[in-house]
């Protein structure tokens, strides 16, 4: 059995997810921000319009009392493309799939509709640093 191949793999596929650029999203969901929005979204090939894109999973735990029949914590995965400030994303959460426009934003609140649900704010920002 030859090392020498694995090796060259191994090593392939570090130095190719060495030039991937990760992000980490952030945000508030729902009408008095009560679910907490996180995200380690990889960064994608930009698409034909050559907006940058990132996707990956995302996580909304629930920071308040939840109420009856409702979950702590719900899964799922976006995928975001940017252009400056302003995104398009689609995301899929607890088996509900639903796409949003909005501004990257502490402040700025977009507006969600997943599934059969009204229209829910929500505030998206990527920490740390700037897009």
């Amino acid at each position: 059995m030859r090392l020498v191949p694995a090796s060259i793999v191994i090593l392939s596929l570090a130095a190719a997810g060495a030039g991937a650029s990760a992000r980490e999203l952030a945000g508030r969901f729902g009408y008095l921000g009560e679910w907490d929005v996180s995200a380690s979204l990889a960064e994608e090939k930009a698409g034909r319009a050559g907006a940058p894109a990132f996707s990956g999973p995302v996580l909304m735990k629930h920071n308040a009392v939840c109420g009856p029949g409702e979950t702590p914590e719900k899964t799922g995965h976006i995928r975001i493309s940017l252009r400056g400030q302003r995104y398009t994303a689609q995301m899929t959460l607890a088996g509900a799939s639903c796409a949003f426009t909005g501004t990257l934003s502490e402040s700025a609140h977009s507006f969600v509709t997943c599934g059969s649900d009204r229209q829910i704010p929500l505030r998206l920002w990527f920490r740390g640093t700037r897009p």
